[in-house]
Formats: C-alpha cells, sequence, structure tokens
C-alpha cells in the first residue's frame, strides 16, 4: 500500500531548453475532470533573479505496486510566448501561487497519483 500523500506531491525541476536551473516541489489539484499542477510562482518566473525556465519536468509514479518506477514527464511553461500557468491573485496582486494544466491525454497510462479535489478547501 502506497502511501497517498506520496502520490499527491511531486518533485519539479525547472528548465532552460536543456539546462537543468532548480528544483522544487508541487501537488496535483483536480477540478471537474482537468488535472493541474500547482507549484510556487517563484518556480516558473521569478523576475527577481531573472528566473525564466520554458519548461518543467515532473516526477510521476507509473507502478502502483512499486512506489520506486518513476518516469518524468515534461511541461511546457508558454506556448507562442504566451504563459500557459494561472496565477494566484488577492488585494494585494500577484500571490506565490501558480497552476498549469495538464495535458492528460499525454500522460502515461499506467499514472499512479492522487490529486487534491475542491473537497479538500475549507
Amino acid at each position: 500500500m502506497i502511501e497517498s500523500l506520496l502520490l499527491a506531491v511531486t518533485r519539479v525541476s525547472t528548465f532552460r531548453q536543456e539546462t537543468l536551473l532548480t528544483n522544487a516541489t508541487g501537488f496535483f489539484f483536480e477540478r471537474d475532470d482537468r488535472l493541474f499542477l500547482v507549484t510556487s510562482r517563484h518556480v516558473v518566473l521569478d523576475e527577481a533573479t531573472s528566473h525564466c525556465p520554458d519548461h518543467l519536468e515532473i516526477e510521476l509514479h507509473v507502478d502502483p505496486e512499486n512506489v520506486a518506477v518513476t518516469t518524468q514527464y515534461m511541461v511546457p511553461l508558454y506556448r507562442q510566448d504566451k504563459p500557459l500557468w494561472r496565477e494566484g491573485t488577492d488585494a494585494g496582486g500577484v500571490i506565490d501561487v501558480v497552476a498549469v494544466e495538464l495535458e492528460r491525454p499525454r500522460l502515461p497510462e499506467t499514472i499512479s497519483l492522487h490529486a487534491f479535489t475542491p473537497a479538500h478547501l475549507v
């Protein structure tokens, strides 16, 4: 039995072309049959440090019987120079949270993950 929290979070690596920039974490969120990776905004864009990756790679578990079996999944951050993420905002402006939709048809068939849903929100 794999701990469900282990399958709800993922390691995130940021890249500019083939160059590894940083590592971070994120979690999965599902709403209306749409799946998102949620992470900090500074992971996908940090103007203060000129951190501007063009894609992420996330680690996905692909064997429900063996948590050690993983694969890397590439998540593009731009399409035609437009960001593919959604930013969170409040009365003060942009907050340090983004959501990037994952294209379900491109995910491995044997993916094993647990996503948070609106039911988990207070």
